[in-house]
């Protein structure tokens, strides 16, 4: 009895262990942060990123980014003799996925340091897959940063005449551009409510919207393999379409102007400010736009989009564009507020979340180039250390 109770007891204890290792809701376990090679291979099983068979290699480039020397692999990225004013150098990251699952990981420096009075300024920057940059000096930690994104949407109003019955759902909006890859079908959504009107023509129609790409210039209206109307290639000014019977069985469309719908072509995605300091993140975007703190103690904005850093912390900041009609477009940029900690910085991020697929059909592994940069934007030279390059999930 005691022996099966002790048999009992010790695959407890394994199944228990075995749980510690490979599940991630055990909460002492953090995400890991390695250096290089193949050392990132903690098997947590996350959607995109298990983390298994991720290599990388850092080259540099001497002649403004155009080559780099493959034939030697830069493992120290300090320059203490300084680069001058205006001066950049050049960096090309390749993340390799040798496995078949795909990765989802960040590329960080770790430790850099600046002189707490340094004449230049240290631009962090990346040219490609995206184009950001991050500004530091000696006196502030954390810096300015910012990511743009593309939000590319915008409204274009519909309207039925309310002389006869329509379900606004049924119908699509078909959009394209002058280039005749890029074309689509968005679904109309119901009437306004309460119900909003527009009159036009001595008619009266009950108004509802699609929501477009902010590049598409051209709509017309469909119901299936029904189409309605001519083409109307002026949104721009005429952004309602009305649909109208003009016939017993016969139903038309006419193009007219209204009120400025909701749009919003670009926002940013995250940014970063110290306390104390404010940054520009005002939307591109049409109708009437304001901007919202989910922690005003944190972060506040103005009616321009200009944030300022409060107080350590972090909070959302909502940019809306509100139609004539009332409809709306939102997107939210996660911003981090960090407090000054002198000259010294750890865990700066190059670029985050960078997806990297899998092994391709042939058994070829995968490989993303980061390419990045650092800068001297001031007037004199600049000396900084940085202790290494690292991935992290």
């Amino acid at each position: 009895m005691k022996k099966s109770k002790i048999i009992i007891v010790s695959v407890l204890a394994v199944i228990l262990c075995v749980m510690c290792v490979t599940t991630s809701t055990f909460s002492w376990f953090t995400r890991p942060q390695t250096l290089k090679g193949d050392s990132l291979g903690w098997d947590i099983n996350y959607d995109t990123s298990v983390g298994s068979g991720v290599t990388m290699k850092t080259y540099a480039s001497t002649d403004g980014g155009s080559t780099y020397n493959e034939a030697q692999e830069i493992t120290s990225f300090s320059n203490s003799s300084g680069i001058g004013a205006g001066e950049r150098v050049w960096y090309r990251t390749d993340i390799t996925n040798n496995g078949a699952s795909p990765q989802s990981v960040s590329l960080y420096l770790s430790k850099l340091t600046l002189p707490e009075n340094a004449q230049g300024k240290f631009y962090l920057g990346v040219n490609n897959p995206l184009k950001t940059y991050k500004c530091y000096n000696g006196n502030n930690a954390s810096a300015e940063q910012k990511v743009e994104s593309v939000i590319n949407k915008k409204n274009v109003y519909v309207g039925f005449n309310n002389n006869q019955t329509y379900t606004p759902t049924n119908y699509q909006v078909h959009w394209w551009s002058s280039n005749s890859d890029y074309n689509g079908d968005s679904s109309v959504n119901a009437y306004f409510s309460p119900n909003k009107t527009g009159d036009y023509d001595n008619q009266t129609y009950n108004m509802s919207y699609a929501t477009i790409p902010w590049n598409a210039n051209a709509v017309k209206l469909r119901q299936g393999d029904t189409w309605y109307g001519g083409d109307n290639t002026d949104i721009a000014t005429n952004n309602t379409i009305c649909l109208y019977q003009s016939g017993p069985n016969s139903y038309s469309t006419i193009y007219k102007g209204s009120g400025v719908a909701a749009g919003i072509e670009k926002f940013y995605s995250s940014a970063n400010v110290t306390q104390g300091s404010t940054i520009d993140l005002a939307a591109t975007g049409k109708g009437t736009i304001t901007y919202e703190s989910s922690n005003t103690s944190v972060a506040t904005v103005d009616s321009s989009g200009v944030v300022t850093g409060v107080k350590s912390g972090t909070a959302s900041i909502t940019v809306t564009s509100t139609g004539a009609y009332g409809d709306t477009i939102t997107a939210t940029c996660n911003l981090s507020v960090t407090a000054e900690e002198g000259n010294v910085k750890t865990d700066v991020p190059i670029i985050t979340n960078v997806k990297v697929n899998g092994m391709s059909d042939v058994g070829e592994a995968t490989t993303e180039s980061i390419y990045w940069y650092i800068k001297n934007d001031g007037s004199g030279a600049l000396t900084y250390t940085i202790e290494d390059v690292y991935l992290t999930l």
